[in-house]
């Protein structure tokens, strides 16, 4: 299987300029999702890990810098000291429209990527999609999780943006880092679109490199423990079904696992795969080994988290739309259109089930102190 590179200099390649005129349709889409969204918020509240943000983390090194589940959150940490010095506790709008907020981005990265490589009709699908991407609401409806959109936003952009712009890219990089460890999923990703496109900027990665180890050096070994190479093959696969399975709005890891052998034969029946959709599926792939080195002793189960869902469901999602735009007419719209209804109505179903499953959290959350609900033992 080959890729296919762009036909001109990446750094100034005119595919990736966006006609302003065209502009209203996301826009519309957008403020639609928006108003869905905040239905679906409507109970949300503090919940779990964020109290210990708020009760135990402040801006000293040690409130910056230490590890929270074997993660850098410095970001997160400076994102909740901010609101809290600026907009208080009384309402949690504030707190999810940030989370909204990157949401969108990293819908419109998607749109972006696939408007490149298939249209913006096909654009337009695989950014609604996004949107509501139900089957990683836990992501979407709680604000803590800031950090894990964040860290996918700025990663996902650095993977794109990295042959063009590899110093923003290394930047971008450097906040997800510095956000979620998950984003050591796009540094994989965007080392291999800079290997496939333009290996000499590869040198730039030495500044999220240098960055994230000097941290781990200092405050994060101590809470990294030995790798989990004993099932981490199932883990790995078992996240990527779930994930290609959430990308169609279902739960089902055996639709998953059709999904990935579809992408698979498509591509290979093609024998053309973009460098920045097979950089963004390495990412993917990335996320799942990482996490599973770190968490595989939990079972396989764990790896079908709504919260990783999230992180690599969108890169399936920019892979289908585009192998679905290379089908022939009308087969391939026919497809596309069925597609696009499976996955746009079972992610509303599973957003309004996170909802339902968030607001017995919170109930349950009721009888506890604040200490108490920040506290890893928090049985809600």
């Amino acid at each position: 299987m080959s890729t296919s590179k762009p036909a001109s200099d990446p750094r100034s390649d005119a595919r990736w300029d966006v006609d302003v005129t065209t502009l209203w349709a996301p826009l519309l889409l957008v403020v639609a999702a928006l108003v869905a969204l905040v239905w679906f918020g409507r109970d949300m509240t503090f919940y779990h890990d964020e109290w210990a943000f708020i009760l135990q983390r402040d801006l000293s090194v040690d409130g910056l810098l230490k590890p929270h589940n074997e993660h850098l959150s410095a970001t997160l940490v400076l994102l909740y000291r901010v609101l809290l010095g600026t907009v208080g506790m009384g309402s949690y709008w504030p707190y999810l429209a940030v989370t909204f907020a990157l949401h969108v981005v990293v819908a419109v990265i998607v749109y972006v990527v696939v408007r490149r490589e298939a249209g913006p009709i096909w654009a337009l699908g695989a950014m609604s999609v996004v949107l509501f991407l139900g089957s990683g609401g836990d992501d979407i409806l709680w604000a803590f999780q800031s950090g894990t959109i964040g860290a996918v936003a700025a990663g996902m952009a650095a993977v794109v943006l990295a042959p063009r712009r590899p110093l923003v890219a290394a930047l971008l990089l450097t906040v997800a880092l510095a956000t979620s460890g998950g984003a050591l999923a796009f540094v994989a990703g965007t080392a291999l679109h800079l290997l496939l496109v333009r290996p000499r900027a590869l040198v730039w990665l030495a500044i999220p490199a240098v960055v994230y180890g000097a941290w781990l050096l200092a405050f994060g070994a101590s809470a990294i423990g030995s790798p989990h190479f004993t099932g981490l093959a199932e883990y790995v696969a078992t996240g990527l079904n779930a994930s290609a399975a959430g990308a169609l709005g279902v739960t089902s890891l055996v639709v998953g696992e059709v999904v990935l052998l579809a992408l698979a034969f498509g591509y290979g029946w093609l024998r053309s795969v973009p460098p920045v959709v097979l950089a963004l599926l390495a990412s993917g792939l990335a996320f799942f080994i990482v996490a599973g080195l770190a968490r595989a002793e939990l079972g396989p189960e764990q790896a079908t988290a709504p919260r990783y869902i999230y992180i690599v469901a969108p890169s399936i999602i920019v892979a289908g739309a585009i192998l679905l735009a290379r089908v022939r007419r009308p087969a391939g719209y026919a497809l596309g259109v069925f597609v696009l209804a499976v996955a746009l109505v079972g992610n509303v179903m599973l957003l309004s089930e996170t909802h339902d499953r968030f607001a017995t959290k919170l109930v349950c959350e009721q009888a506890l102190t604040p200490l108490q609900r920040g506290s890893a033992g928090n049985p809600c």
